[in-house]
């Protein structure tokens, strides 16, 4: 994860898992894609508190797990220590290993620079080594950012523009696929709290004023008898590195 987008994952880190149960849903759903057994040496990138990598450390006896996030990383080394943990910048993946396997789930969306990760994965790889990784697209939260787009996190892209920056960087896509999930809330300060509290925050210049002027707006068009519903859009790909 990078400190140059609006992001609270390291403090929020003791109750993340608590408040990310999208995010535990679609690590799931991408580990379906997992081999059996998976080739050696092995690095994830973004690993956070290990909701990814609980289901790689089975498969593999080599897996190096990374997050920029100190106390992630502490929680991940405590719960899982059966993989090698580190404080690493996605950039900067540990050096010294030719990756087999290369996993990252939640984190390439967040990334200012995603293109320029994926390369520096691909440096790190060994000749026709497997990137299997999933991340949340366009038409996630798209009826908070339509009545808020200044809300946005950072720029939103869909499947087709993240085939094309894996191709450039390296990367040949073998499949992907994508699957929508939906989260209840009774109203839209809920929605936005509970993002809050699985680490996103709302950019500063953003004011108080136009955002509860932005939340009422998304309850008068989105409240039901339930409440509103919360949209997220999960792409998982599998790639060779080319």
């Amino acid at each position: 994860m990078s400190h140059a987008l609006p992001h609270d994952f390291d403090r929020r880190a003791a109750v993340y898992e608590e408040h990310a149960p999208v995010q535990r849903e679609a690590a799931a759903w991408l580990a379906e894609w997992l081999p059996q057994k998976i080739e050696s040496p092995a690095l994830e990138v973004g690993a956070g508190t290990g909701l990814f990598t609980r289901h790689l450390v089975g498969p593999t006896d080599q897996l190096w797990a990374t997050d920029l996030a100190p106390r992630m990383v502490r929680i991940g080394q405590d719960t899982l220590p059966q993989a090698q943990w580190s404080v690493a910048d996605a950039l900067h993946p540990p050096t010294g290993h030719a990756y087999r396997s290369i996993f990252s789930c939640s984190l390439l969306q967040w990334l200012p620079d995603p293109a320029a990760a994926l390369r520096a994965w691909h440096r790190a790889a060994a000749p026709g080594a497997r990137f299997l990784g999933g991340w949340f697209v366009r038409g996630t939260l798209a009826e908070f950012f339509h009545v808020c787009p200044e809300a946005a996190p950072f720029a939103w892209r869909d499947p087709a523009e993240w085939r094309g920056i894996l191709q450039e960087a390296g990367w040949a896509t073998q499949r992907s696929e994508g699957r929508t999930y939906s989260k209840q809330h009774p109203e839209a300060t809920a929605m936005l709290r509970a993002v809050h509290n699985a680490g996103a925050v709302i950019p500063r210049r953003l004011g108080p004023g136009r955002l509860r002027q932005a939340l009422r707006q998304y309850d008068r068009e989105n409240r039901g008898e339930n409440g509103v519903t919360a949209y997220f859009k999960f792409l998982r790909l599998e790639a060779i590195r080319s």
